[in-house]
């Protein structure tokens, strides 16, 4: 009696793995979303990116400032955060309806429940830009148009606060001590789809 049992569970398992894989794995969509702290290069490993694919390149911020004509700490600081928020939103709903596509987002965007959502309904790949906190105080040092970079103490406390969201990303890239290339690169070699 044991060994007809132990025979079957062998048939259902091998069944179960000659099954074709279409039938495990859902159909993705060629939507790159690259998402990552403020820093750690998504805008010009976007471009990159997307040039070497042949594919439309979204940058969310440009979007967003275009068609409000404002830049966004003009934003922030005329209408606050939540408005912002909206706003980034429903420019993420538009651009993930282009495809194919490379999606840089903003550094808070993939930290906003709804944006994760929309990004994981929408079937795309996510890419997590890493970087050390030092190395992205390096790049951001001096800029006066990221909206939430004030001061060592508030900088160090988004990430903490953005990294278990970056954490969710399909793929992590490391791009420190890397050309914005190199990051490139290694993306494409990811063989996403």
């Amino acid at each position: 009696m044991q060994n007809r049992l132990a025979l079957r569970y062998a048939e259902i398992l091998k069944a179960a793995f000659l099954r074709p894989l279409t039938v495990m794995v859902h159909h993705r969509r060629k939507i790159i979303y690259l998402l990552g702290f403020m820093g750690s290069g998504k805008s010009t490993v976007g471009a990159i990116l997307a040039r070497e694919l042949r594919w439309p390149f979204i940058d969310l911020d440009v979007t967003i400032e275009a068609g409000q004509g404002l830049t966004i700490r003009e934003i922030f600081e005329q209408v606050g955060e939540p408005f912002f928020r909206t706003l980034e939103h429903a420019a993420l709903t538009e651009a993930s309806k282009t495809e194919p596509a490379v999606i840089a987002l903003g550094g808070g965007t993939f930290a906003q429940p709804q944006n994760i959502e929309l990004i994981r309904a929408s079937a795309g790949v996510t890419v997590w830009l890493d970087c050390s906190f030092e190395e992205l105080r390096r790049r951001c040092n001096g800029m006066t148009n990221r909206p939430l970079f004030r001061d060592a103490a508030s900088f160090a406390q988004l990430l903490e606060q953005r990294i278990p969201y970056y954490r969710l990303a399909d793929y992590r890239v490391p791009t420190e001590g890397r050309t914005p290339e190199e990051v490139a690169q290694q993306i494409l070699q990811l063989r996403l789809f």
